[in-house]
């Protein structure tokens, strides 16, 4: 605790002792905000410690320890090249000429690498085998995702060309490799500390997140609504809210209680049935949408081409070829799960062109654009259908955790990052072009999300589920991002001079290495 206690002591002093010299001073008085929350995650495992929760302390180190990795990475880009680093709390340029360092970016520096030392330390304990207990698994691993996709996005936007507003992706090497840490780690260590077989050490290592998560996420928060030139983005929001999700208290159950308080529900086989057909409505629907106008022009003038409906297409197959084999082969059934979300991605394109065109008087929504919101619709209900499936299949047929191999950790993390990318960065570019982003306030973006959520959890669940379900959920996912990537070549037309992007890339790669994952989780 001595070693966290010093670590969390130096980021806390830093920003008040200056981590440049004096050309450069904060855009405003950031350090009374700065200070509390270095202080706050290893303050909260004092408290655990002073307690006698011992597991939990050590538990509630483990992320401030990953977190000071890619925070490290982040901040050692200050030293390399300050010019083109955009850390409003910590200093504002008002020239391109360097600052140069000051004591408090080596305090910086040191703490993290404490607080990595610390998070060592805290690991060597070993945790009992306690397995007679349950807690909840969802809510953790969808506010870890939440949290990762949050980080992931720009901290802010802004008007200010010396304060840069960037994601991960589009950030300097260092800052880069740092964002991808924090994005990884958020999810990674929300499902670890879910999974763990004590209560003390599920509580410790989601309060432990929680913490430092809020840690990364506020400053950018405030830095939006003090700094002029600067603003608000929805990212750190989304951490936010994710860092509430993961401090919410989660109870541990007993499995004798789990068996005396069971809710009786329709059999599995019976919610297959009803999944296939909501999917094979789905799927007739999004077919439908895709044949039919979705603008009605004035009398006299031809519907235009709709290329982004035709996306359409191979979410229509894929869902209805899944959905028709449910009832027979229940196997299927993550992996149907997670390509519904194609009907969302699809459609959110298709629908985000006509938003845009029918803000001309003249321009209507055809018939198509109703085929494609119930396509939606049914998609929904069929995935919700299939997961209480699956919920009842666990239920009857029980668990049987097993600890994933390395092999398997890193493809799927390897793929889940390329799937981050393929979403958030376009599959398309020519000029005049604006593409649609996943982080975006465009009807299409929202798609873009569902699809990245569902193959991110895909990813995280696929590790903890049985070897046939774990790989049905990452093929799953494959079909996913292979759907992303048939973006380019069936919409290509809609621009001229169209050009493949990057997302086009990383989603073929996504597609490969998920389906890589896929057949190392089932090797036995």
């Amino acid at each position: 605790m001595g070693v966290a206690a010093a670590g969390a002591l130096l980021t806390a002093v830093a920003p008040a002792v200056g981590v440049v010299d004096g050309s450069a001073p904060p855009a405003f008085t950031s350090w009374p905000l700065l200070a509390p929350l270095a202080l706050l995650p290893t303050a909260l495992a004092a408290l655990f410690l002073v307690r006698g929760q011992v597991l939990t302390a050590a538990a509630a180190l483990v992320a401030p320890a990953v977190f000071a990795v890619g925070r490290l990475l982040d901040d050692l880009h200050l030293l390399v090249d300050p010019v083109d680093a955009a850390r409003p709390e910590l200093f504002r340029l008002t020239s391109l000429e360097p600052p140069a360092p000051a004591a408090g970016l080596w305090l910086l520096l040191a703490g993290h690498v404490l607080l990595v030392v610390a998070g060592v330390l805290a690991t060597l304990g070993a945790e009992p085998d306690v397995r007679s207990e349950r807690a909840s698994f969802v809510l953790p691993a969808t506010a870890g995702t939440l949290a990762g996709l949050g980080l992931f996005t720009a901290p802010f936007t802004s008007t200010d060309a010396l304060i840069p507003a960037r994601g991960t992706f589009d950030s300097p090497t260092l800052p880069m490799l740092g964002g991808l840490v924090l994005t990884l780690a958020a999810p990674a260590l929300a499902v670890l500390a879910a999974s763990a077989t004590t209560h003390e050490a599920r509580k410790g290592g989601l309060v432990g997140l929680a913490a430092v998560v809020l840690a990364v996420a506020l400053p950018p928060v405030v830095t939006g609504f003090v700094v002029d030139g600067v603003g608000p983005a929805v990212g750190p929001f989304l951490a936010l809210a994710a860092a509430v999700a993961l401090a919410w208290p989660q109870r541990a159950v007993k499995d004798e209680d789990v068996e005396e308080h069971a809710v009786a529900l329709p059999g599995a086989r019976r919610l297959h049935v009803i999944a296939a057909v909501l999917g094979l409505v789905a799927a007739a629907a999004a077919a439908v949408g895709a044949s039919t106008d979705h603008l009605v022009l004035p009398d006299g003038f031809p519907p235009p081409a709709d290329y982004a409906a035709r996306l359409l297409w191979p979410a229509a197959i894929a869902t209805g070829v899944l959905a028709a084999a449910l009832p027979v082969k229940a196997a299927v059934r993550p992996a149907f799960t997670v390509v519904t979300a194609t009907v969302a991605l699809a459609a959110a394109v298709a629908l985000d062109a006509v938003f845009t065109a029918t803000k001309v008087d003249v321009v209507q929504p055809g018939v198509g654009v109703w085929f494609t919101a119930g396509a939606v619709v049914a998609a929904a209900a069929a995935a919700a259908t299939a997961a209480l499936a699956g919920a009842v299949e666990r239920d009857e047929v029980g668990t049987s955790p097993t600890e994933p191999a390395l092999p398997l950790v890193a493809a799927t993390l390897i793929a889940v990052l390329l799937a981050l990318g393929a979403f958030a960065l376009p599959v398309l570019r020519a000029p005049d072009y604006v593409p649609i982003g996943a982080f975006g306030l465009r009807v299409g973006s929202s798609g873009l999300l569902v699809a990245l959520l569902a193959v991110v959890v895909a990813g995280v669940v696929a590790l903890k589920a049985r070897p046939g379900r774990g790989a049905a959920l990452l093929l799953g996912a494959a079909v996913v991002t292979a759907v992303r990537a048939w973006e380019y070549p069936l919409t290509a037309a809609r621009a001229a001079e169209a050009a493949p992007g990057p997302g086009l890339w990383l989603a073929a790669a996504a597609t490969v290495a998920f389906i890589v994952a896929g057949a190392l989780r089932t090797a036995r």
